[in-house]
């Protein structure tokens, strides 16, 4: 390739942008400075003579040419035809955005030709590129937020396929979100009503975008269609939801032809805060094969709306189908199912039948032992001993009638014990003897004496 490196090339050649101040159509617009470039063009804020504030893109396809003298014009005379054509096609399809009608889309106010190239002169939409939203500031984009704004993507879509016209430079830069969380569709310049051979290669060397372009836009002799556009959308919602673009499509290529696993992680194997759907939908529009892809804007759309808005149905599984039906249901189910800390479950049930078990334990733990007539007993069983030891020592006479009459009590909660017994003093305990060799009076305290699980409302106690 022959490049000219004249002197007096050299000492005519100046920076690419335009410098501010540069005005434009005999005056219309003034430039009030650059922001942009692109593989097609430069972009800059102007005003007109109304002082109105218009973006005007400039096509500039920096790999082919370079500004003299104000003008653009071609790097070498064998790049020379490759400028012309790319001119041609900016013009033809800037004059058909300029037709384009939608609330997603960004209006085209004039096409005009000068300095040996054309401009597009487009309103000013404020709003924040949606990369420079998932870089600074991803809390705003928000699950429901991106359900919106991927139904005004695809809207716009649909409406632009529509017309016959691929935009083929879809990416998280080329859309703008305004404070309303209104979206629109920006940047046209690689825009194609139809991609023939020619136009295929100006756009691989020009257009793609890593990550976001389909491999089909790095090669000149596949067929480009609406199913391009729709891999690069879903690779710029990939974007949105997981924080980084999807593999470079041409490094899928290499690993899928080596017999390698695809570098690509479906999004519907994570857990993101999106349906299912969602985010099949995504992972459908990203697949290799372009008739692997949803074909058009309206699939994907319906695919949405019958997420949000069929109710559930109940089907009949065959058999066969059914420990299938059944295995991906668990699937789905354990995809929810988090990890918790150690104890958590525990503390989660709380205590058992209102609290009751906690309680009574709690009471049984600090309420002292008491006998009958309200003296603290430390130690249940030397107290027993000792009470039998008293009872041997004493006559048998007594003790028949505390037989008879504690033999048979009223009630398990309530004995009634002898009056005799009850007054006489307490260094004189009642002898228990007669028919029951086995019966003493330590196992009769035993028995009325409030156990270690006894609950607080017996009749001891109270």
């Amino acid at each position: 390739m022959e490049v000219l490196e004249s002197s007096s090339y050299q000492d005519s050649r100046q920076q690419d942008e335009l410098p501010a101040g540069a005005t434009l159509l005999h005056g219309l617009y003034s430039i009030q400075r650059y922001m942009v470039r692109g593989g097609f063009g430069i972009t800059y804020l102007a005003r007109d003579t109304l002082d109105r504030e218009y973006v005007i893109k400039e096509c500039f396809p920096g790999a082919l040419c370079c500004r003299i003298a104000g003008n653009v014009e071609a790097m070498s005379e064998e790049w020379a035809p490759q400028y012309d054509s790319v001119l041609r096609h900016f013009l033809n399809e800037a004059r058909r955005v300029a037709k384009l009608c939608h609330p997603n889309i960004v209006g085209v106010h004039q096409v005009f030709e000068e300095n040996n190239t054309a401009y597009m002169a487009m309103e000013v939409v404020n709003g924040d590129e949606l990369l420079t939203l998932v870089e600074e500031r991803p809390e705003r984009l928000t699950s429901k937020l991106l359900r919106k704004i991927l139904r005004d993507a695809l809207a716009a879509i649909e409406y632009i396929h529509d017309m016959g016209i691929l935009h083929r430079d879809i990416s998280p830069d080329n859309f703008l979100l305004d404070e309303n969380d209104h979206l629109t569709l920006i940047d046209f310049g690689a825009a194609r009503e139809h991609a023939g051979k020619e136009s295929r290669a100006l756009s691989a060397l020009l257009a793609v975008k890593d990550g976001y372009s389909p491999h089909e836009f790095y090669l000149t002799d596949v067929p480009q269609t609406a199913a391009s556009d729709l891999y690069s959308l879903g690779a710029t919602f990939y974007h949105l939801v997981t924080g980084e673009a999807p593999p470079v499509s041409q490094d899928r290529v290499a690993a899928l032809a080596a017999d390698n696993p695809d570098p690509y992680v479906p999004l519907a194997g994570g857990h993101w805060e999106f349906d299912r759907n969602f985010l099949d939908a995504i992972d459908r529009s990203l697949a290799v094969k372009p008739q692997e892809r949803m074909s058009s804007a309206r699939e994907w759309l319906d695919l949405l709306s019958e997420d949000v808005c069929s109710a559930p149905k109940f089907e009949v599984f065959p058999e066969g189908d059914l420990s299938r039906v059944i295995s991906r249901l668990v699937e789905d189910t354990n995809k929810q199912v988090t990890q918790g800390m150690p104890g958590e479950a525990k503390r989660a049930e709380g205590p058992k039948f209102g609290g009751r078990k906690k309680i009574e334990n709690k009471i049984d733990e600090t309420r002292p032992l008491v006998d009958i007539f309200g003296n603290p007993v430390d130690n249940i069983d030397a107290w027993m001993r000792d009470q039998d030891r008293k009872v041997k020592g004493k006559p048998k006479a007594v003790g028949a009638a505390k037989v008879k009459n504690v033999k048979k009590p009223q009630s398990q909660s309530e004995p009634q014990l002898n009056p005799q017994l009850n007054s006489q003093p307490e260094s004189h305990p009642p002898v228990v003897g007669g028919g029951d060799p086995g019966f003493s009076i330590g196992k009769l305290f035993q028995a009325c004496l409030p156990g270690r699980r006894t609950p607080p409302s017996s009749a001891i106690n109270n």
